[in-house]
């Protein structure tokens, strides 16, 4: 059972966006949140990016909360959207971190304590709950086909997990 509540990083909305699937964040948590940072990054720096539109509405900005200043560590080594996803997810703890980007989630993970998943992990569990239809697989490889960066290795393990279960 993943953490009730979760900080969302720009990759992984834009993903879910590109999939038609930001329906999933209210189905898989009690609570999401999306940092001002992120939020500004994808809506206002990313219009005309897909997804910016869809994330615009009323709906999501209910989702968007501030965060303190991020740690000296954060700022020097991470972009600042991840900065901003940490710091806010450890002001939430217990609290998932959803960033894809590798650093961003090993420092996450081994210098914060705090547990981490992607966009493949997200839809592994969302696979795992029934709440994806599409299989899977079709689901990682139209995003690969939409520009998202996936690779090949991230799908068949996404693809192993959710049938280990």
């Amino acid at each position: 059972m993943p953490a009730e509540r979760a900080v969302i990083n720009a990759g992984p909305l834009v993903a879910l966006s590109l999939a038609g699937r930001l329906d999933l964040l209210p189905a898989l948590f009690s609570e999401f949140w999306i940092p001002q940072r992120v939020f500004d990054e994808v809506t206002v720096a990313g219009m005309r990016r897909p997804g910016a539109e869809t994330l615009a509405g009323a709906r999501w900005a209910a989702h968007v909360r501030s965060s303190a200043e991020a740690a000296p560590l954060l700022v020097a080594e991470l972009d600042p959207g991840e900065a901003a996803v940490i710091t806010l997810a450890r002001s939430l703890a217990p609290c998932l971190a959803i960033i894809d980007e590798k650093r961003g989630r090993k420092i996450a993970h081994s210098i914060y304590g705090l547990p981490v998943k992607g966009t493949a992990g997200l839809l592994v569990e969302a696979h795992r709950r029934g709440l994806l239809a599409d299989e899977l697989r079709d689901t990682l490889l139209d995003l690969k086909g939409a520009g998202y960066f996936l690779s090949d290795t991230v799908i068949d393990a996404a693809c192993a997990a959710a049938h280990s279960h």
